[in-house]
């Protein structure tokens, strides 16, 4: 199956499944909050909502005031989402089926959010020179992200995950995040990576051991958390780009 194919078959049941519900996301989500933060005012600003999905980002930056450009690549999440801010009359939301590659087409906007979908993006570095060319001179990007930094954790993903009882997520295209991409967005912004959390042992918990033994997993993320040795090994980091 394609990843097209794979999403508009997840985003087809519509309002009757939970991944694919349009719906006003928590406005005190810290994700959003940071990227928020991070945009600082964006009341009638251009917002990109890139792999909007569902779309819930679109309506929490739309909430703040700000014109946002969802773009998806399966036609089932734009349609999905259109129908949404048609029925609740929502107008500062304009979705659009359109690959991350042809972003450049849009023209220029003051911001950039994407949650878990640089790792989707092929040839990356074709991608970055895209988004410099949106990405107005004083504009800013936010990218909350999985990471490919841990050569462990890739081995059991390419050699383990799908085989047995451990399951795989995901579309068969995708790969996390590696640190070589996030240098080719150092070629064109400011680029700062946190790590809000670390998000490793407990990886064994979920995939291993089916969610059992979380508590003790999740203890030993908490306690190596203070260690930024072990801490950029997270599956979870967070791009600032400005």
């Amino acid at each position: 199956m394609k990843a097209t194919e794979f999403w508009d078959d997840i985003f087809s049941k519509g309002q009757e499944g939970g991944y694919s519900r349009v719906e006003m996301p928590d406005l005190n989500d810290p994700v959003l909050l940071t990227a928020l933060g991070h945009f600082g005012s964006i009341a009638n600003k251009t917002v990109i909502d890139l792999g909007c999905g569902r779309g819930a980002t679109s309506l929490f930056f739309a909430y703040h005031g700000a014109n946002v450009i969802s773009v998806d690549l399966s036609e089932m999440a734009v349609a999905n989402l259109s129908k949404y801010c048609q029925d609740n009359r929502i107008s500062n939301v304009s979705p659009i089926r359109m690959s991350a590659q042809e972003i450049s087409r849009i023209g220029r906007a003051d911001f950039i959010f994407g949650s878990m979908i640089l790792h989707h993006i092929e040839p990356f570095s074709e991608f970055a020179i895209s988004l410099r060319k949106v990405i107005s001179p004083e504009g800013r990007g936010f990218f909350w992200e999985n990471n490919a930094r841990s050569k462990l954790m890739i081995w059991f993903r390419q050699n383990i995950v799908g085989r047995l009882w451990i399951p795989k997520h995901g579309d068969p295209d995708e790969f996390p995040l590696t640190p070589s991409e996030v240098e080719e967005f150092r070629k064109y912004f400011h680029v700062h990576v946190e790590y809000p959390e670390l998000l490793l042992f407990r990886l064994i918990s979920s995939y291993v051991f089916r969610g059992h033994f979380a508590m003790p997993f999740g203890l030993l993320d908490k306690y190596f958390y203070n260690y930024p040795s072990i801490r950029k090994y997270s599956y979870r980091q967070t791009l600032f780009l400005s």
